[in-house]
Order: structure tokens, then C-alpha cells, then sequence
């Protein structure tokens, strides 16, 4: 069960697989001096006004500038946490128990999500907060799909096993190349339903668990989504 008051799945993959890119850039931001850098706090208020100026510049849409907010906030907030346990740690003023640094973290991101809501100065903080936690439904399969799933499945079935060769789960992405460019929402459900197609071969070929192999497959395909602001908005919109 996801929660939506710890970072969306987007921002915990991109730490894992940058990890050390984001231990340089929070040396670099933040390691400067000793003790606390609670300027980096400063930064972080102003950043959602800075995209929306940057946004309207460039031309944005309103839901790639709000999504803009949501993962820039989301990221310097976990930048700003790393930091603080860091700094904790070297302190030794961590509780004494087992897996704190990890509790300590998840106490600290509430309390950083209950601070942005509180501060006035963030134009449409609530909003930004709001698709923060939307972000979460982004690795999720949307019930529409489970849906279709359901009434089709016989011809689903009928068809996984042509795909269940170990080459199979790359070449459907290949095969089926998505036309980005057009219907963000058409779009959206043909990556879905992709993806659920992608979990089946992963779970017969290699008994992995299939939302696992969901989940892995949208994180995966960030990269590619991450340059159509509208196509993201219509992922974790659908129902």
C-alpha cells in the first residue's frame, strides 16, 4: 500500500538509480557550512513561483507547469531531508532504535508536507501538494484497465502465448511504438494496457509478481513520458 504522504514512485526511482548524482548535488547544495542549512528551505518556496514564471515564458501548458511544481518540490524536499538525517546522524541525536534513520526520514517528509501547506507565501501550494500525491497513482493500473482486462481477458489469453519468449517483453515495446505526439489520453491507455501485457510475460517467464512488473515497467518508461507533461497528466488522471 503506497502512501501518499512519502515521495511519489517517480522521485524513489530516480534516487536509486542516481544515487550517487544526488549525494554530489546535496554535498554541492547543502554541505557548505556545519550544522543545519535550513537556507536550502528558502530555495524550496521559492521554487514553484520560479517554474510558473519560467513556464508561462517557454509557453507551458497549465499541467506541465503544475507537474514541473510537483516533482521539483518533491525532489528538493528529499535532497533537504537526506540532508537533515545526515546531520542528525553526525550529531548522534537520532532516537536509539532500530531502522531510525529510515522512521525519521518518514516523520521528517510529514512535517515537510505540513509546512509547505502552511506557508502562505506558496502560490497554489495545495494544488502542488494534491498532484504530489496523485504521483503515486502514476505506477498504479487504473481500474478502467482492470476492467477491460476482465471483459477480454480470453482473447488476452489467447495471444500470451506468441509474447512468452524471453525476447518477447523488449520486442512489445518495439513492436508497438507509441505515438506520442497525438492523443495523450488514446496514449495513455495503449501504455497501460502495453505494460499489463509486459507484467503477464514477466510473470509466467520469470514468476515475477505482477504489479511489481507494472510498476518497474512505468518507472522504465519515465524517461520517454517525462517529455510529454500532458501524457503524465493523463496517466495518474485515469480512473
Amino acid at each position: 500500500m503506497m502512501d501518499p504522504v512519502l515521495p511519489d514512485p517517480i522521485t524513489n526511482y530516480n534516487r536509486q538509480v542516481a544515487r550517487q548524482r544526488y549525494l554530489r548535488r546535496e554535498e554541492h547544495v547543502l554541505d557548505h557550512h556545519p550544522g543545519f542549512n535550513l537556507v536550502y528551505w528558502r530555495r524550496i518556496v521559492r521554487a514553484p513561483a520560479r517554474v510558473e514564471r519560467l513556464g508561462h515564458r517557454w509557453g507551458w501548458s497549465r499541467d506541465q507547469i503544475k507537474l514541473t511544481q510537483a516533482l521539483l518540490v518533491t525532489r528538493m524536499a528529499c535532497v533537504f531531508i537526506d540532508h537533515l538525517i545526515g546531520r542528525m546522524a553526525q550529531a548522534d541525536i537520532l532516537p536509539r532504535i532500530a531502522n531510525a534513520p529510515h522512521l525519521e526520514w518518514e516523520r521528517q517528509y510529514r512535517d515537510f508536507l505540513l509546512l509547505f501547506l502552511r506557508t502562505k507565501e506558496i502560490h497554489g501550494r495545495r494544488d502542488i501538494v494534491k498532484i504530489m500525491q496523485r504521483l503515486h497513482r502514476y505506477v498504479m493500473p487504473p481500474q478502467s484497465l482492470l476492467d477491460f482486462r476482465r471483459r477480454h481477458w480470453r482473447w488476452i489469453e489467447a495471444i500470451l502465448p506468441s509474447l512468452l519468449t524471453p525476447s518477447a517483453a523488449s520486442a512489445l515495446f518495439i513492436r508497438r511504438q507509441f505515438d506520442v505526439q497525438g492523443d495523450p489520453v488514446v496514449a495513455a491507455r495503449k501504455i497501460c494496457f502495453t505494460a499489463a501485457l509486459y507484467s503477464d510475460i514477466q510473470e509466467r517467464l520469470y514468476r515475477q509478481q505482477w504489479m511489481y512488473a507494472y510498476s518497474d515497467c512505468l518507472l522504465r518508461l519515465y524517461a520517454l513520458i517525462r517529455k510529454r507533461p500532458d501524457l503524465l497528466a493523463a496517466l495518474i488522471a485515469q480512473d
